[in-house]
């Protein structure tokens, strides 16, 4: 079986193939990429809730075994926005929660439908939606190049042809010329290659290590400069709330370390902060804190 859905009973969105068709105009259809594709089937599988920054990575992305930054999520929701709006879609659907996700508006409908085939749309008329599409939109924003800077390139003599060819011809003689290299280098620089890769693996392994630790930690808010994480996925809204609070008391500065993760431990009386100059999907610096509940009563 294969499940679509029709959004607001206008706009018809195949998971499958990412595409999007206006149902009062067959021939008005939209493709996005794959990823805008995944992130709206999220928003509409989980229709009335707020879904995270980092659940949208965790799901779209690193499920799926890539490692982006916030700015591609950003760049796909954009694509996703347009797309809606490029297939006829009168009102944006998604809706930006500040500092905490995003959802489907309010009263927005969502009728979800099965088939046995998997529809297919004819790819003539579509618009592709990418990131190519949105470097495109802004190159064509910009003022286009005077025709008198064209004119003012002359043709070339046959003399600058000939130079043009030498040019082209001459990086090949040099290839040729540099191949012949002695065993004993060759041998050196394979050793050299295996060695590094042999010590980037183990790197690699520590990094991926250290990111998967840090996985389940979810987005809470954006405060004073700084992102904040906590580590328990299934935190009440009362929890997010201590969470702030005890963020607000610390003496923390977010110029340098604005990163932060926090873990409350059930067992002892302590919570730990850890304070990143970048985030733990990339290599960072990080210093680590310890402070101790109940030392005094608004603790």
């Amino acid at each position: 079986m294969h499940n679509h859905y029709i959004i607001n009973g206008f706009v018809e969105f195949h998971p499958a193939t990412s595409t999007l068709r206006n149902l009062k105009e067959p021939g008005n259809s939209v493709v996005l990429n794959s990823p805008a594709g995944r992130c709206l089937l999220l928003l509409i599988t989980r229709d009335g809730k707020i879904v995270t920054q980092q659940e949208f990575m965790d799901i779209v992305w690193e499920k799926n075994g890539m490692l982006v930054s916030p700015n591609t999520f950003y760049q796909n929701i954009s694509i996703l926005r347009k797309g809606l709006k490029k297939v006829g879609l009168p009102e944006d659907p998604v809706v930006t929660i500040p500092r905490v996700g995003l959802t489907l508006a309010s009263g927005t409908e969502i009728t979800k439908r099965s088939s046995e085939k998997l529809a297919t749309h004819s790819d003539e008329n579509a618009h592709f939606m990418d990131e190519h599409f949105l470097a495109q939109e802004q190159h064509e924003d910009l003022p286009p190049m005077a025709d008198a800077e064209k004119s003012n390139k002359l043709p070339a003599t046959p003399e600058a042809q000939s130079a043009d060819n030498a040019a082209q011809i001459a990086p090949s003689d040099r290839i040729v010329q540099k191949k012949p290299r002695s065993l004993s280098l060759w041998a050196a620089g394979l050793v050299a290659i295996i060695l590094l890769i042999l010590i980037a693996g183990v790197k690699d392994n520590t990094s991926i290590n250290s990111r998967l630790y840090f996985s389940h930690y979810i987005f809470l808010a954006e405060a004073s400069g700084c992102h904040i994480f906590i580590a328990d996925k299934n935190a009440t809204p009362e929890d997010k709330i201590k969470t702030l609070s005890l963020f607000e008391k610390l003496d923390t500065n977010c110029s340098n370390y604005p990163w932060v993760y926090i873990t409350h431990y059930l067992m002892l009386p302590r919570i730990s902060v850890i304070r990143c100059n970048k985030p733990m999907t990339r290599t960072n610096t990080c210093i680590s804190e310890y402070y101790f509940r109940g030392l005094t009563q608004d603790d």
